[in-house]
């Protein structure tokens, strides 16, 4: 089964917004953009020492410039997740497998038919209230 790419629509906490093509990647914990590829005015969460993280070409690494908080839209569902943010990523975004857990997201694969399901958003009872 290979990777399902979808475009998804980023917004910053301040409401700048653009949309890339996201790789659903469970082989990837971390969730990760390309810098070029940030909404306009994205403010950027440098890293003192940026960690390189290995890439799955043989020897590779991804350097890591800082982090930001993104409101993903999926499919009409609104998540909020940390993304790591690189300048030499190979692809525009990659929805890893923390995020898709933390949202209960799943990749479903039906006669050849991919499809990604987010189970929980931005809007569900059991997220949005304080006890």
């Amino acid at each position: 089964m290979s990777k399902p790419v979808l475009a998804v629509k980023l917004s910053t906490t301040a409401g700048e917004k653009t949309t890339v093509p996201a790789v659903f990647d469970t082989g990837s914990f971390y969730t990760l953009i390309r810098q070029d590829c940030l909404p306009p005015r994205a403010v950027l969460q440098s890293f003192r020492q940026a960690p390189k993280l290995r890439a799955a070409t043989r020897g590779s690494r991804v350097a890591v410039a800082g982090s930001t908080d993104m409101i993903i839209t999926i499919g009409g569902k609104k998540i909020l997740a940390n993304v790591l943010v690189s300048s030499n990523l190979a692809r525009e975004m990659i929805i890893g497998a923390g995020t898709m857990q933390m949202w209960d997201i799943s990749i479903k694969n039906r006669n050849g038919k991919t499809r990604v399901i987010v189970g929980r958003d931005m809007h569900d009872p059991e997220i949005t209230e304080v006890d």
